[in-house]
């Protein structure tokens, strides 16, 4: 793979794209002309593109093109942050490190909140007031709920910033505010020096994990994609990419997937849904959910589901049910319900068949 310093050169080139970027993110803020096309255009990286995250991911990476231009012409910056050549390896390093350590201090939040409820880790949270978010270990939303007190006054009322998850999280997911400034600058340092396509492949893999470390987490999609891509290249060290700079990224990346699929399928229910309802304020019809145990324990109330209602479809249900009817909500989920599969409904019988 031939990386060629020539399609970084040219800086009015760089310029006139970084502006259309910019450009299309505003106009995709402002008006609904061509929200769906990109949005659906860039849902592989995104994992479920919406208008919000398009919007930031428009903007981060033009703004990373026009200050990587802007550096090249900054003395002062050149001559104290370089001051050797490989020096600009170091910070990507150091960013990549400091990202990994706040999304793992993200998932121990989740943990933190289940824990000072009572409930259970493995458990979607979806919270009420003042407007419906869901947060779970797996996809947080903790940072993301600093961001929605941030742009609370200039993102349009039907983006969901998650800002209803803060009451459960602050003081300590503020920490995401100087994280995210001090990575945005090192990963710039970082990706300078860089050339070539190994450039334009970090500044999409930095823009990536700045993005879902604010909305996900540590294992979403576009954090795993943004600091799997920056390992191989800090790995490749600004060389033709070749076969053994895979190895290090991969053993690195399989060892927080592994962590990642232990989680998701060993926090799995296959026999029953648990649902938490914090602060029920009004009875509830749940008769069409077949519930098979009731537990009343101070502000929680607790029903054991036996019901075949996927996942998605069962979280948007009870929200329409506890809406205004209590604080939040803690659902236990089941892995295999994400797949159209009927091995899936015989597994569930043959648990709840030979449960003890």
């Amino acid at each position: 793979m031939e990386i060629k310093r020539e399609v970084f050169e040219n800086n009015g080139f760089k310029l006139s794209v970084a502006f259309l970027f910019i450009l299309l993110a505003l106009i995709i803020l402002v008006t609904d002309s061509i929200d769906t096309f990109i949005t659906n255009l860039l849902w592989p990286l995104l994992e479920g593109s919406s208008e919000g995250k398009t919007v930031i991911f428009l903007g981060i990476i033009g703004s990373f093109i026009i200050l990587d231009v802007a550096i090249d012409k900054i003395e002062f910056i050149n001559k104290r942050v370089y001051t050797s050549d490989d020096v600009h390896f170091k910070y990507l390093l150091m960013t990549i490190l400091i990202l990994l350590a706040c999304a793992f201090f993200g998932f121990a939040l989740e943990l933190y909140i289940r824990q000072s409820m009572g409930v259970s880790p493995f458990t979607i949270l979806t919270s009420m007031h003042p407007y419906p978010s869901t947060s779970s270990p797996m996809h947080s939303h903790a940072y993301k709920s600093v961001l929605g007190v941030l742009s609370y006054y200039i993102v349009p009322s039907h983006v969901n910033t998650g800002i209803s998850i803060l009451k459960y999280v602050i003081p300590y997911a503020y920490v995401v505010i100087p994280v995210w400034i001090l990575t945005y600058i090192t990963g710039l340092i970082g990706l300078h020096r860089i050339t070539g396509l190994n450039k334009a492949v970090c500044i999409l893999a930095l823009t990536l994990a700045l993005i879902g470390l604010l909305d996900g987490g540590l294992y979403s999609q576009p954090f795993l994609i943004g600091i799997g891509f920056l390992w191989l290249m800090y790995y490749t060290h600004d060389e033709k990419l070749k076969l053994k700079h895979f190895i290090k990224p991969v053993v690195i990346m399989g060892y927080i997937l592994l962590i990642a699929m232990i989680c998701e399928v060993g926090g799995s229910d296959t026999t029953y849904h648990t649902l938490t309802v914090i602060n029920q304020t009004e009875p509830v019809d749940m008769s069409e959910y077949n519930v098979v145990e009731y537990v009343q324990d101070g502000e929680k109330t607790t029903y054991v589901m036996n019901t075949t209602i996927p996942d998605k479809q069962l979280i948007t249900s009870v929200f329409d049910k506890f809406k205004d009817k209590s604080d939040a909500t803690f659902m236990s989920w089941n892995f295999y319900s994400y797949f159209d599969n009927p091995n899936t409904h015989l597994m569930n019988r043959y648990t709840k068949d030979n449960r003890i």
